[in-house]
């Protein structure tokens, strides 16, 4: 069945397949149909039952509508023969055992009388069999009938039921006595009683059930007395016996038990007859009985003949699949033994057609896939070619080697570089023997790594020629993979003597430089801080000349003010005013300088406590104007504190200033997210500014209003660009005129 090389051949694989196919569906079709046939036994069975159980209850209720209506056409004679009863009690003054019941039962036609006194027992009778019972005992829910017409008048007739002591068919009626001291109880017997049952037998009911019904084995029918209908000396069993009084007294509902032999189920079906008209209870309670085997048998006949409807299918099925898979395997077959010899090497082979549109397609195609084969091992081993003839003219190292590290290829650039020829590959040569010892180690460590699958960058060795001079060279390598698995490495090799050369010389001029930078680093330094030095010098010796020059001009509009004309006094002022303008130019200026030298001393705080305190002071400058300020939630900064707090003064002054037209002045102050930064913020509704003056702001003493409607020197906001810079920080505006301004400043974050 297998192959030379232990495979499942297709034949036996398609005869297989479509074995299982054939069966699978058959036996599924077998198996539903057995399913089916099964369910419909057992419904069938439960569903006769029903109609069984159905059957009986309705005939007997039937036979007991008509039973009631005969025993009633005896009621009026008995009510009739109440009277002289009645009579005879109250002529023996209410004292049964007085009267004279032997002469009463003649009078009436030859009914028995009972006195029934008010424990429920027959004290008096003219049937002594019946003194002393007690219907306590023998009948406890009749004792509740007897007490419940007690109190009450008049006549009520019963049913004909069986005499308990010895079963006789008796039409029972009772009267309550005027006193209400007994229940006059009359019982009529008649042979016409047992005729008229006889024509409506429940037996008749019983042979059609068992007739229609082949698994009703046995049908016992029990009264309330526990007797069997038309069997008055059967004995009920210890089991029957409980089973009744469960039905009786308990639950009047129908109960399934296991039956006493195997194979059998119990049945009982309470017939409730019970008529609130009438005291006597005329139920009956069927015991049938069922044959379970019955259906086991036909279960068992069922599964047989779909057993063997299986066997054949499956004998059918194997005769279909083999004629079926020879007949479709054939061709494959064909196909299979051409592209043996075509794999064999036999790449002339032709394949020979085969019959089926499907197996005539594909032994075109594998026909056309063998040319193309030929095709692309021909264009395969040109392309080998060139690669070997490239490989021969590349001027870099291009070498193999074998697991242990010996070389198996280098081309003629390797061979050089190395002062080796062919004779001495042939005779093995090492990666390892050609590195210096220096070096030897870190070479093996990569042969190692690159050959369990690790990745090298290139890699500076020092290399050993034949004559044993020393050359620097990188290497390049990677795995060398054949048949699936690792056969050693694959590798380029560059020497860089001339590299490490022009590196070296690299070197000095970065050097030279380096020093020719940290010089004129030096020198910048050295200038930068002698105009640091020059403007606070002639910053600070400005200051002497102004002070005199608004000294004496205070002194000569304090002595020749009155003297002077209106145009010089005006001119007066003027030098004043430019006076003090100049003084503060220099105050700024002299606070820049100051600013460069200012000791820095960042730390993490929050700054909104610093915030509150600059705008308490800000706002108390001028206590005239009411200004609304809100200050936002501001995370903690790392700042110098002084520091922040000439920003927000400066920020918060200028937006104390420009708001002073507007008419409802609003001031905010608050931090925003700006990408991963926290950018603080402080805004205002005041006069606003051009955007495109913006690149002006910063710059020292540029202003973008004039002197005469907005005070200041400009050298606050240069101030605070100055600071935020030492900080690391940023700092721009967003405005539009008329609309406010709004200054944003970043500071290094805090940290954890």
């Amino acid at each position: 069945m297998r192959s030379a090389g232990g495979e499942l051949r297709f034949s036996y694989l398609m005869m297989g397949v479509l074995f299982l196919i054939i069966i699978s569906a058959v036996l599924a079709g077998i198996w539903s149909s057995y399913e089916t046939s099964m369910n419909s036994l057992g419904s069938n069975k439960e569903r006769l039952r029903n109609m069984t159980e159905a059957h009986i209850d309705n005939s007997f209720r039937l036979i007991d509508t008509g039973l009631k209506i005969y025993d009633s056409t005896y009621n009026e004679e008995m009510q009739e023969a109440f009277v002289p009863v009645m009579a005879e009690y109250e002529r023996a003054g209410g004292d049964p055992s007085r009267m004279d019941l032997a002469g009463l039962k003649s009078q009436i036609g030859g009914m028995d009388i009972y006195t029934i006194d008010e424990r429920c027992v027959i004290d008096h009778t003219t049937k002594q069999s019946d003194v002393g019972l007690d219907f306590r005992v023998i009948y406890p829910d009749f004792t509740a009938y007897l007490d419940g017409i007690r109190n009450t008048s008049g006549f009520y007739p019963d049913r004909v039921i069986q005499d308990w002591i010895n079963g006789t068919l008796t039409k029972f009626s009772y009267m309550p006595t005027p006193d209400h001291r007994y229940v006059i109880e009359l019982g009529l017997v008649s042979e016409r009683f047992e005729r008229e049952r006889m024509e409506l037998q429940y037996s008749d009911v019983v042979d059609e059930v068992r007739a229609f019904d082949p698994y009703l084995e046995e049908v016992l029918l029990f009264q309330k007395q526990k007797r069997l209908v038309y069997n008055t000396s059967y004995v009920p069993t210890p089991e029957e016996s409980a089973m009744l009084d469960y039905l009786l007294w308990e639950n009047r509902t129908k109960q399934v038990v296991a039956g006493p032999g195997a194979g059998r189920t119990v049945v009982w079906l309470p017939i409730d007859l019970r008529d609130p008209t009438y005291s006597a209870d005329m139920s009956i309670f069927a015991k049938l009985t069922y044959n379970d085997n019955l259906l086991a048998d036909e279960q068992d006949r069922v599964g047989s003949l779909h057993g063997l409807a299986a066997v054949l299918v499956i004998l059918t099925g194997a005769f279909l699949s083999i004629t079926v898979s020879r007949k479709m395997a054939r061709p494959i077959q064909q196909l299979v033994e051409d592209v043996d010899a075509v794999a064999g090497g036999d790449l002339d082979h032709a394949i020979r057609p085969a019959t089926w549109y499907e197996f005539s397609t594909l032994a075109g195609k594998t026909a056309v896939m063998v040319d193309r084969l030929k095709e692309q091992i021909r264009q395969r081993e040109a392309s080998e070619q060139r690669f070997v003839d490239l490989v021969q003219l590349l001027p870099q190292g291009v070498f193999e080697t074998d697991r242990d590290g010996t070389v198996t290829f280098a081309n003629p650039a390797a061979l050089e570089a190395f002062g080796l020829g062919e004779d001495d590959l042939a005779r093995g040569v090492t990666i390892f023997s050609v590195i210096a010892p220096v070096d030897r180690g870190r070479v093996e460590q990569a042969f190692h790594l690159i050959l369990g699958g690790g990745k090298t960058s290139g890699s500076e060795f020092l290399c050993l020629r034949a004559d044993g001079t020393g050359f620097p060279a990188l290497v390049y390598s990677a795995q060398r993979l054949e048949d699936g698995g690792v056969a050693g490495i694959r590798g380029g090799i560059v020497e860089i003597s001339r590299l490490k050369q022009v590196e070296a010389e690299v070197r000095q001029l970065n050097a030279a430089l380096e020093a020719r930078v940290e010089e004129r680093t030096r020198q910048l330094e050295e200038a930068v801080g002698e105009l640091r030095a020059f403007t606070y010098s002639v910053s600070h010796d400005l200051r002497a000349p102004l002070r005199a020059i608004d000294g004496y001009s205070a002194i000569l509009a304090e002595t020749a003010g009155p003297r002077l004309e209106d145009r010089d006094r005006h001119y007066l002022d003027e030098i004043r005013q430019t006076v003090r303008q100049m003084a503060g130019l220099i105050d700024g200026l002299l606070a820049l300088s100051r600013l460069d030298r200012q000791e820095f001393n960042p730390e993490r705080f929050s700054p909104t406590p610093l915030v509150m305190e600059v705008v308490s002071v800000v706002i108390d400058q001028d206590p005239s104007r009411e200004v609304s300020v809100t200050v936002g939630e501001l995370p903690p900064c790392c700042a110098d504190r002084s520091m922040l707090r000439q920003v927000f003064a400066n920020l918060l002054g200028n937006a104390v200033k420009f708001t002073r037209h507007a008419a409802e002045p609003e001031i905010e102050i608050g931090a925003t997210n700006e990408g991963t930064e926290i950018a603080y913020f402080v805004r205002d509704n005041g006069v606003g500014f051009e955007m495109a003056q913006a690149g002006n702001l910063f710059r020292p003493f540029q202003r973008l209003h004039g002197a005469d409607e907005y005070e200041g020197h400009g050298i606050g906001l240069a101030t605070v660009e100055r600071i935020v810079r030492r900080h690391g920080g940023r700092i721009w505006a967003v405005s539009a005129p008329g609309t406010g301004s709004t200054f944003f400043f970043t500071l290094p974050s805090p940290g954890p």
